[in-house]
């Protein structure tokens, strides 16, 4: 049986520390861009959702039934920012591939970036977008970084304000940071070697690959 994965799913269990109250909105890490096509694919998932998570729903019949399901969903968005998963309306976000949490949607930030938000809340329920702006304070100097583009293969393969740079000399350019540090602020290092905090600001290189 289909279910949109836009309807606001009051049952949803999600098991563990997945969701903290205030959070309604999970920023985009890109992970990586496909060297021949160009596409972007991002990883919009809620940081420390389990694998598996229990959804409670009403069959044909009217019985409660509970079902184990994975917490990733998979969406592709058109060139039109228009996001499907399998046939069904995943929200609007730029072009790309997508990985978000399940009772979530893609959307895109008050600049265009793309985020997730939880169902029942953001604009596709009404909602304000998420402001650019909101970041955190400890990482606003991360604005000052120079635009960055990775697409690892044997190597890093980075380039800096269009200037492929040796991965030996990545930390001329950029800071170093541990990930630990990074993911206890809400933010994710997946998209290697770089590291980027919850509002998908960039914050530097991912010390483990730099030693």
């Amino acid at each position: 049986m289909k279910r949109s994965t836009l309807v606001l799913l009051p049952f949803l269990m999600i098991l563990g520390n997945a969701v903290q109250a205030q959070d309604d909105v999970a920023a985009c890490s890109l992970i990586r861009i496909d060297q021949y096509y160009g596409l972007k694919e991002w990883d919009c998932r809620v940081p420390n959702t389990p694998v598996r998570i229990s959804n409670i729903y009403t069959d044909k019949e009217g019985q409660k039934r509970v079902e184990s399901i994975s917490s990733q969903q998979n969406a592709m968005c058109d060139d039109q920012g228009v996001c499907s998963n399998s046939g069904n309306f995943a929200g609007n976000a730029p072009a790309g591939s997508y990985h978000y949490t399940f009772g979530w949607y893609l959307g895109t930030d008050t600049q265009g970036n793309p985020v997730s938000y939880r169902s029942g809340t953001g604009p596709g329920f009404g909602g304000k977008h998420l402001a650019a702006s909101d970041v955190s304070k400890d990482t606003k100097s991360a604005k000052t970084l120079p635009e960055v583009v990775c697409m690892p293969t044997a190597s890093f393969n980075c380039s800096i304000d269009d200037k492929e740079i040796e991965d030996e000399d990545l930390p001329n350019y950029l800071p170093i940071v541990k990930e630990q540090d990074v993911k206890n602020a809400g933010g994710s290092c997946q998209s290697t070697p770089l590291c980027y905090d919850k509002s998908m600001i960039l914050l530097g290189l991912n010390q483990k690959y730099f030693k």
